[in-house]
């Protein structure tokens, strides 16, 4: 799996179903990557209990997250891995980041409870935010999922955040002897015909774009599917996602300049609130050198001459 080197993968736990479901496979991951763990319980609203004395509220508010921390490091003993466990108050989002920066994280790994759709898109800002500002990839584990690169999808629109979204994938793909599905969905105009040749340059570059992670795919020997969908974006991801039964779904990410699109009903956010499986978020600033972007780039530039 090619993600920054050293690999610690930071997981934020707090004693939720699915927190623990995130847990598990982070383990997983560690053992096949060698890697090690930070397990993070963040704490909220502690500074005014201590303020006023309420030591008995505080503790009580303190146990679940300690008993979390616990039960992560019996299990991560028993599988001879090795676990750092930090305890945190605040903002989730904010210590988390913090703690994945301070350890050079390669991965962050967090749970997503299973709620109806748009209970997950409003109380799944969090899980927003983490994506946003953190420094590394960020897998994303809804509540009763699991990891499994026999099937990775991603999903391109032709931007080199896509692509090199489309490269992890890929990487995943070869590395653990897995399949690779592609599909960019093409957002149609209510009126086709009034911008017909603005929808015909996106489509041409959907094709380019899926075309060259194709190529990629062939020159390393993994079998691709590549599929072009027109519809909604993030419907049409998700569906792609549960019928073509991916084990791992692989999506691009703008970095924190993209923040404000991401909290405000982005593709990416709504995916996440309807994915079967777990999400590997790829973080790529704009300029990322990315050989499938380059080649992107160059088929472009030949239909432009």
């Amino acid at each position: 799996m090619y993600l920054h080197r050293p690999k610690t993968l930071v997981v934020g736990l707090d004693g939720s179903p699915a927190s623990r479901g995130a847990f598990a496979q982070a383990m997983i991951l560690a053992a096949s990557l060698r890697g090690r763990l930070v397990a993070v319980a963040v704490v909220p609203g502690l500074g005014g209990l201590e303020r006023i004395g309420r030591e008995r509220e505080r503790r009580e508010l303190l146990r679940p997250y300690e008993e979390a921390l616990a039960e992560a490091g019996e299990a991560a003993a028993a599988a001879s891995l090795p676990l750092k466990k930090v305890i945190e108050t605040g903002e989730a989002f904010e210590r988390l980041v913090d703690v994945a920066e301070a350890e050079e994280a390669s991965l962050v790994v967090i749970g997503d409870a299973r709620r109806a759709y748009m209970e997950r898109v409003l109380l799944g800002r969090n899980v927003a935010k983490v994506i946003g500002y953190s420094p590394c990839d960020v897998l994303v584990v809804p509540e009763g999922t699991a990891l499994d690169f026999s099937r990775v999808v991603t999903a391109v629109d032709g931007s080199r955040q896509s692509l090199a979204a489309a490269g992890r994938a890929l990487g995943l793909a070869a590395a653990y002897g897995g399949t690779l599905a592609v599909v960019s969905v093409l957002d149609v105009p209510v009126d086709r015909h009034l911008i017909y040749g603005i929808f015909e340059d996106i489509k041409r570059r959907a094709l380019v774009a899926t075309g060259a992670v194709a190529k990629a795919a062939k020159a390393r020997g993994v079998a691709a599917d590549v599929l072009l969908l027109e519809g909604s974006p993030y419907r049409g991801i998700a569906s792609f996602a549960r019928d073509a039964c991916a084990g791992c779904l692989v999506l691009g990410s703008y970095g924190k300049s993209g923040l404000r699109r991401l909290l405000l009903g982005s593709v990416a956010e709504r995916v996440l609130a309807l994915a079967p499986c777990p999400v590997l978020v790829v973080k790529a600033a704009p300029g990322d050198p990315d050989a499938i972007a380059g080649d992107a780039d160059e088929a472009l530039g030949a239909e432009a001459e």
